[in-house]
């Protein structure tokens, strides 16, 4: 997968630090101003795990 911004904020929170992806969610929307459903964040959380 490539190292967009999603992939370094899960690695970094979600996998680095084990915030919950609510909190990531949350930051994202709020910093970067992206809304993305946390059903994409799971998706993309299994896709860093598988790779």
């Amino acid at each position: 997968m490539k190292k967009d911004l999603i992939s370094q904020v899960l690695k970094k929170y979600f996998i680095g630090k084990g915030k919950n992806l609510s909190i990531i969610h949350r930051y994202l929307r709020i910093k970067y101003r992206m809304n993305i459903d946390e059903s994409l964040l799971e998706k993309r959380v299994n896709n860093l795990s598988l790779n």
